[in-house]
């Protein structure tokens, strides 16, 4: 003993033990290792046993003549460096040599080394090249009671160990008074208890007030110690990061006397995280998470500050998510934290919560083991042929669902072939010699077959060490700025791609980094450079561990083929965490009914929303976020995890063109649909259905494509069935799809479900006289032909035949029944027929017009079927020749005795029962359609024309004549047609017309050019020298184009004294007219002149009264008379004997003037009275048709009227009264 230190030499080791509660039970933890291979310390925060077992165990060791290495290990890295750097120091030593440190990626030991400080991780990964431990002689698990997978998957693993080691000693330190479970876990060992703390301990509980936030809490707090003691550092515990840089904030602000906030996290940097361990001459107030709680010892620390809270990381089996909730922590967390005052003088734990709210805690922290996935313990296990996990010797055993959901992760993966099976596959074994989590190394197997290794290999290894990029307090956006060039907006596994390009740009040309330029660009793009060296190491690990078997790699082109082959292999890892959007509710769906959001670091955040996105995480705090995400093509999911992708085979349906079953595929990943509507032959997915949809449409509603025996068969029948329905107005009730249905389903084979499988069945007459259906197979009534006989589809008349339709549709402008009539036939379609209908509407349609007579008429004819009965049966055989109304009332006048019975109404009968009558070309087009035949052959009286005369015009129509050369042209031919000459121009040809009036103004045009093409010369004469004298040659330029030439044809027409029928009556007048052309020419430019002159003065009296308010209406019937008179081509639809005396309608209008102004003009007015009604009637039919020659008769008609009601001193032409007008008007129309 020297200076109250314990000392002793052991081996080259000079071991010292300070004065320490564990030092002073030296003895009894001795004692307890010599008897048993397994001791339980139990020493509270504060006690050394951290620092002071490693020391026994080499006394022992030594003792007993043990060679092997004390391991030690620590739950996290930052524990194990310090903690090694303490013992190395205790015991004079360097670290490295006789002690050493390992954690990940970084080893500092030596073939000196006696004690191995690790991470428990790294003890655990040690078991696959060591199963039984040999190089340790005693295992040191320090800090059990955190209870870590890693730690709680050791002490099962060392239970089994300790059996078949019997020399190897187990020390097993925990913080907490749940010694008990392990000493019951390893055979009631024995267990040693170490009193903690060195000072006392003042507890106070200061709970919140009502909406006071958890950073006003914690300064509350800081201000309650600074009262008691205002110069000891203080050390508050928080949930997170943010709680912490918050609350670090606001005590900075406060402006506590000589103190600094120093945040304690995970993330910090290297040179953050030395301000810990490195005194700066103020107070200082720690921020710190549970790391601080145990095994990481901060000196200096006089009084704590609780939050009671911690963020504690959960996995949920049921909905795959690791939530990160902050939860009241356990009661054995409380006095953890309590723990770490009192070490230098007395101290203070101030608990922000009240005493209740810590008693009603659960005792201890769940076991990481019931909070984590468990893919990763069950694949080491099988490959360390460990057995079942449901049967390894856990000291708290995980719950079926968390097992089900590890046994099912490594199916995803392929790790094994099936759920709940303790067999790797290939892929399996691969994944459990790599130092990664289960997903992340199939990741990087998958990578290998892609052709995407290197760059799968650089994102794993990423995803394996912490976020090298950082955002320094009060730095965030300066940092986010630098990093910006970093971030790729459609994945954020490009990030790792992007920042380790630009690392490579540091390597030197041996291929190693340059340390100083490298750690200048992190420190100017906020990068860590420690992380960045461990994500170097992790790289440089895989790459050793990851050993290639030689696959032949995919070729890839393009940088599109890369982003997808690479993210297609991390698919592989994590096919579960995707999302598809949803626009309404601008959230992510994902599989199991998950609903996820883009996390606000991913650098898709601020970017227009991918449809589709996979998360490597999905972690939930207020909410779901899903981190590291990247936008994906659904279809890929097919691609590379087709064991989970489920097809759903639905809507079968008969496609035509192919001649086969197809239907729809929906490929469903865990409730998402990844590939929707995808057309597939339904026959090979589902035989059965595809037979049933075969039956069901390609035969019975006969979508079948081509013709066979059985096909035609069918439709003949199926056609005689629906006929039958809208004839008996029955639609829906007589066609039996059943009975068709089970028809062929019966004797069909049920692998038929294509076009050709049915006609090579087919192929030979008795295999398809099988299938042949007949009228009473597939019609739901019997004894049916005779009433059908009633309903013909064709009715016969008169030597004819009229096709007949019938239709069954109450909204159907068609319903009941119509003649299907063509054009070419309308002519000869009996108008009454309609009327008559078929046998089978004649009963109802005789009933229903007898009681649509007047009331007192049907009273006579009752009773009304006795009435119907006998009509029917006395034209039972006979045709009838008239219409059905006329027959049935002198069928009731001759019955009742009554000769005026009169009132049928045929318009009163339903619109079913009124035949109708359809008009179709020879397109089909329908030309006409109604129920009155008259009124439907008026409207197509034109094309009737037109036809009748393109008819006639076979055999008259001629061309291109210059002399006569037609035979004799009769007024009218055989047919009822009018030929006659046409007036072509620069020669004359023939046709034949319809309309005599219209013949014969063509045929007196064509006569008159053939005798201006014999004597042109002349004409040219006549033309040139026409004897217009003044007043005519100043009212030409007024008058339609074309007069003058129209003057001299119609002179022309007066020289040849009449129109030829023939060519010796035309030769005659040819020689005739040549010399009474210029003469004639001569009376009509007389007649011209005084017209010119009368019209003169009517137009200055028209101008002069047009606005006079009882004068106007004559200027307005002046207007319409001159219209009438100078319209285009007046003067040869004139005629030359009506031209030369033209000037008469005009004296006309002056003498109404003078009598205008001589007599009162109601004498004139009662004239209007007389001659406006028929002048208008035909004004409006000569407007519609302007060039019909029958018109201008009439319109010369009232002409010669007018100038004898307005204008009798005026000679006028015959006599003319309204009688004749009107009965000309009738015809016309």
């Amino acid at each position: 003993m020297r200076g109250g230190v314990l000392e002793f030499t052991s081996s080259s080791l000079i071991i010292s033990y300070p004065d320490l509660p564990v030092a002073r039970r030296r003895e009894e933890i001795l004692d307890a290792m010599r008897e048993s291979q397994v001791v339980v310390v139990v020493g509270e925060t504060g006690s050394g046993k951290t620092t002071q077992l490693p020391k026994m165990a080499v006394e022992l060791a030594r003792e007993m003549g043990f060679k092997g290495r004390i391991g030690c290990t620590q739950p996290r890295r930052l524990a194990a460096t310090s903690v090694a750097r303490r013992v190395a120091e205790e015991l004079k030593v360097e670290v490295g040599q006789e002690v050493g440190w390992q954690v990940r990626f970084t080893e500092v030991c030596s073939k000196d080394t006696v004690v191995k400080f690790m991470t428990d991780g790294i003890l655990l990964a040690e078991t696959q090249g060591d199963q039984e431990m040999r190089q340790y002689d005693t295992i040191i698990i320090d800090e059990a009671h955190e209870r870590s997978l890693n730690i709680d998957f050791l002490l099962g693993y060392l239970k089994r160990l300790v059996k078949r080691r019997k020399d190897l000693r187990v020390v097993i330190s925990s913080a907490t008074l749940d010694a008990g479970r392990f000493s019951e876990f390893f055979g009631k060992c024995p267990v040693v208890q170490v009193e903690g703390r060195t000072f006392p301990v003042e507890d106070v509980f200061l709970p919140g007030y009502d909406g006071e936030s958890l950073r006003e809490h914690v300064v509350r707090g800081v201000e309650f110690v600074t009262d008691l003691d205002p110069d000891g550092d203080v050390l508050v515990f928080l949930p997170g990061e943010r709680e912490i840089r918050e609350c670090a904030d606001m005590i900075e602000g406060q402006g506590f006397f000589n103190t600094e906030a120093v945040p304690v996290f995970a993330r910090l940097s290297l040179a953050e995280q030395e301000r810990v361990f490195h005194p700066s001459g103020r107070r200082r107030v720690f921020l710190a998470t549970n790391v601080a709680e145990t095994s990481l010892t901060i000196p200096g620390i006089v009084s704590v500050v609780d939050s009671g809270m911690a963020r504690v990381s959960r996995f949920s089996p049921q909905r795959q998510v690791q939530s990160l909730q902050i939860e009241m922590i356990s009661q054995a967390s409380a006095r953890q934290r309590r723990g770490r005052c009192g070490r230098v003088r007395d101290g203070i734990c101030v608990k922000l919560y009240d005493e209740e709210t810590l008693e009603r805690a659960s005792e201890f922290t769940d076991p990481e083991i019931r909070r984590s996935a468990l893919s990763g313990v069950i694949l080491r296990m099988l490959s360390l042929k460990l057995g079942d996990v449901r049967e390894f010797p856990f000291i708290d055993p995980p719950g079926p669902r968390a097992v089900n959901e590890g046994w099912a992760t490594l199916e995803e993966v392929g790790a094994i072939a099936k759920k709940n099976e303790a067999r790797l596959t290939d892929t399996g074994w691969t994944l459990a010699k790599l130092p990664l989590d289960p997903r992340l190394g199939r990741m990087l197997v998958e990578s290998e077959r892609r052709g995407v290794f290197e760059e799968v290999l650089i994102i794993v290894s990423g995803l394996s060490a912490m976020d090298v990029r950082e955002r320094p307090q009060g730095k965030e956006d300066r940092a986010d700025e630098r990093q910006k060039e970093f971030l790729d907006q459609k994945s954020d596994f490009g990030v790792f791609l992007n920042l380790w390009n630009g690392i490579q740009d540091f390597r030197g040309e041996n291929g190693k980094l340059k340390s100083n330029q490298i750690r200048k660009w992190c420190e100017g793009h906020f990068l860590s450079y420690r992380r960045v060296r461990e994500w170097l190491g992790v790289y440089a690990e895989l790459r050793r561990s990851f050993r290639k078997k030689g696959v032949k790699e995919k070729a890839i082109e393009t940088a599109a083929d890369v982003y997808a082959e690479v993210h297609k292999s991390v698919l592989t890892g994590i096919p579960r965490q995707i999302g598809v959007w949803d626009k309404e509710k601008k959230i992510y769906h994902s599989v199991g009914n998950r609903q996820f959001a883009v996390f606000p670091g991913s650098g898709l955040f601020k970017s227009k929303r991918a449809l589709w996105v996979l998360g490597f995480e999905l972690v939930e705090t207020s909410r779901l976020w899903a981190r590291k995400v990247a936008e994906i093509d659904p279809t890929w999911l097919e691609e590379v995890v087709p064991h989970l992708c489920r097809s759903r085979y639905h809507s079968p349906y008969w496609n035509e063109q192919q001649g086969a079953v197809y239907g729809t595929e929906d490929v469903v990943l865990g409730g998402l649909t990844v590939v929707e509507g995808r057309r597939v032959f339904f026959g090979r997915v589902n035989p059965k259905a595809a037979f049933e949809v075969f039956v069901r449409e390609a035969l019975v509603e006969g979508k079948m494509r081509g013709n066979n025996a059985v096909t035609q068969n069918l439709a003949w029948v199926k056609d005689q069935i629906f006929g039958a329905e809208r004839k008996l107005r029955r639609v829906g009730y007589l066609w039996n799809e059943a009975a068709a249905y089970d028809f062929f389903f019966e004797r069909l084979p049920a692998t038929t479900n294509t076009t050709n499988d049915f006609y090579k069945l087919t192929e030979t007459a008795a295999e398809a006289g099988k299938l042949m259906v007949r009228f009473s197979d597939l019609i739901w009534e019997e004894g049916l032909e005779d009433r059908l006989r009633l309903f013909p589809d064709v009715v016969e008349h008169g030597g004819l035949k009229w096709r007949v339709n019938y239709v069954s549709d109450l909204e159907a402008d068609d319903d009941g029944l119509t003649f299907e009539v063509g054009i070419d036939e309308l002519v000869r379609f009996p108008e009454y027929l309609p009327g008559w209908g078929v046998p089978g509407i004649l009963e109802d349609r005789v009933e229903l017009l007898i009681r649509s007579l007047p009331k007192d008429w049907r009273r006579e004819c009752q009773p009304i079927a006795e009435k119907v009965t006998g009509f029917l049966t006395e034209w039972a055989n006979w045709e009838p020749q008239g219409p059905l109304e006329e027959a049935l009332l002198e069928y009731l006048r001759e019955r009742v005795g009554r000769n005026s019975l009169e009132g049928l109404e045929p318009d009163r009968l339903p619109i079913q029962l009124r035949p109708k009558v359809r008009v179709r070309d020879e397109k089909g087009e329908v030309m006409a359609f109604g129920e009155d035949v008259r009124l439907i052959k008026d409207q197509l009286a034109a094309e009737l024309r037109a036809r009748r005369e393109a008819a006639a015009n076979e055999e008259w129509e001629m061309t291109g004549g210059e002399v006569w050369s037609f035979d004799e042209v009769p007024v009218e031919a055989d047919g009822g047609v009018f030929p006659g000459l046409v007036d072509e121009g620069e020669t004359v040809g023939m046709r034949a017309f319809l309309d005599v009036e219209e013949a014969e103004e063509s045929h007196r045009a064509g006569v008159v050019r053939l005798f201006m093409l014999e004597h042109a010369e002349h004409g040219q004469y006549v033309r040139k020298n026409f004897p217009l004298k003044m007043a005519g040659r100043f009212m030409l330029p007024l008058l339609p184009d074309g007069t003058l030439e129209d003057l001299v044809r119609i002179s022309a027409e007066g020289g040849m004294k009449k129109v030829s029928r023939n060519e010796e009556e035309f030769t005659g007048a040819s020689k005739l007219g040549r010399g009474e052309w210029f003469a004639c020419a001569e009376q009509v430019a007389e007649a011209m002149e005084g017209m010119a002159d009368a019209d003169g003065r009517v137009r200055e009296w028209m101008e002069l009264n047009r606005q006079d308010r009882h004068l106007g209406e004559v200027v307005r019937q002046f207007d319409e008379q001159r219209a009438w008179l100078l319209r285009g081509g007046f003067g040869w639809k004139s005629g030359y004997e009506r031209m030369k005396r033209y000037q008469r309608f005009f004296f006309g209008m002056e003498e109404r003037i003078h009598r205008l102004e001589a007599q009162p003009l109601i004498r004139d007015e009662e004239k209007q009275d007389q001659f406006l009604p028929l002048w208008e009637e035909w004004l409006i039919l000569w407007q519609e048709r302007p060039e019909a020659a029958r018109l201008w008769g009439i319109g010369w008609m009232l002409e010669e009227w007018r100038l004898q009601l307005f204008a009798p001193g005026v000679p006028h032409v015959g006599k003319v009264g309204a009688k004749r007008i009107e009965k000309a008007l009738e015809m016309a129309e």
